[in-house]
């Protein structure tokens, strides 16, 4: 014991001899604040969190920006008037009720007022606002990543661990162990250097365009990124190896689309993302503007095969699909609403793929129901072979599996 306490002050006195207090201090900063994120971060980071500046993305309003509301706003009130028509009783909230009440009531009254130009305005900066909890950049991450300069250097460092995750997962780099006395270097990666070889793998480009106003994205030569972006990348692709470029997706929360968005540069168009009214709003947004050569389409306009659908929930499923996909949302919802989507499933699709958590944490803050575990229902409704199961390379808690529907 006395021995150690002896190491201890002789590293201790090693250390400040060679940079005083200062050092001294910034190596217990390192030992004890840095690697306190190993649970958060795949990846070890012996020399700190890796060097790179977040970028905040401005967009600005154009006068064809009304049209697109006007679009947004059509669709959003067909869509309302409809569901709350046919609502049913719930058995309880569920994580995106909680979401609507909570977060998403200065959206809905814009959305009421009628106002296009107050849309053109909340939209364009919306990830600074409150409406996207839960889905991308908020209000909240957004005025701690303002004054924290640790929190984006940890923002920083988590995109780059998502990036160098996907670079693993392609075989771009090799999987790093966790053997001791090994080098733990792919962190620190060049990272425009990834993006390129991830390319090369991939054979599209992979920056976003940089339409997320108000959102904290990693900034690089070759583009803007964030955790998202990375995630719906990596869908986008396991989609495309399993589906031709004349299959047919079907999505169950698409989030704002981004898994569409690449699902395009794939040559993957035929593509419908089902969800509630108030999301199908920020996903017909992002689109539009990220696409603007693409047939995005809302609900009441008319319908074509071969273009990005934005509809309801209720719709799901209007046609037949080569493979239905969700990612980080089903358990999340009530259970008899997901079993329903499961038995439509069936009848509608050969695959189904699943990227979601099974932690089982309570749905939101005060909740006596918890997240479900997708798996447990898949095999309660029935009717579903599962081909793979395994952790999801990107994102630490999530399991990635595909099922193929009995026939």
């Amino acid at each position: 014991m006395m021995g150690n306490i002896m190491l201890v002050l002789k590293r201790i006195s090693a250390v400040v001899r060679e940079g005083g207090a200062p050092l001294f201090f910034k190596k217990v900063f390192m030992r004890f604040i840095v690697r306190s994120d190993k649970n958060f971060f795949f990846h070890l980071m012996p020399k700190g969190h890796p060097v790179g500046a977040l970028k905040l993305i401005t967009l600005s309003p154009e006068k064809k920006d009304v049209i697109i509301a006007e679009r947004i706003m059509t669709a959003f009130h067909k869509a309302f008037a409809e569901e709350q028509s046919n609502a049913r009783e719930r058995k309880y909230v569920d994580a995106w009720d909680d979401n609507r009440n909570e977060y998403q009531d200065e959206l809905i009254k814009i959305l009421h007022s009628h106002n296009p130009e107050s849309l053109v305005d909340y939209l364009s900066s919306m990830h600074r606002r409150k409406s996207t909890y839960g889905v991308s950049g908020n209000i909240t991450e957004y005025r701690r990543l303002q004054r924290n300069s640790y929190l984006r250097k940890k923002e920083v460092a988590g995109i780059k661990d998502v990036l160098v995750s996907f670079a693993e997962a392609l075989g771009v780099l090799p999987y790093e162990t966790v053997v001791p006395h090994v080098a733990k270097k792919n962190i620190y990666e060049n990272s425009d250097f990834l993006v390129g070889e991830i390319e090369n793998k991939l054979g599209i480009k992979i920056a976003p365009p940089e339409v997320e106003g108000g959102l904290f994205k990693l900034g690089l030569k070759s583009g803007s990124f964030d955790h998202r972006d990375m995630w719906s990348l990596y869908l986008a692709w396991r989609i495309k190896n399993f589906v031709s470029t004349e299959g047919s997706i079907g999505e169950i929360g698409g989030g704002l689309g981004k898994a569409a968005l690449y699902s395009s540069r794939f040559g993957l168009r035929d593509y419908s993302i089902f969800d509630l009214p108030i999301m199908n709003v920020m996903t017909a947004w992002h689109l539009i503007k990220a696409l603007p050569n693409e047939k995005v389409v809302l609900y009441g306009e008319p319908q074509e095969e071969k273009a990005l659908r934005i509809l309801p929930y209720w719709i799901f499923p209007d046609k037949k699909f080569d493979m239905i996909v969700n990612q980080d949302s089903l358990p999340e919802i009530g259970e008899e609403i997901v079993k329903d989507y499961l038995g439509k499933i069936k009848n509608c699709s050969r695959y189904f793929l699943s990227i979601n958590h099974e932690h089982q944490a309570p749905l939101f803050p005060g909740s006596k129901h918890r997240n479900l575990v997708i798996p447990r229902l898949i095999h309660e409704v029935g009717g579903f072979t599962r081909t793979y199961r395994f952790p999801f390379w990107l994102r630490k808690g999530y399991v990635e599996e595909l099922y193929e529907v009995e026939q």
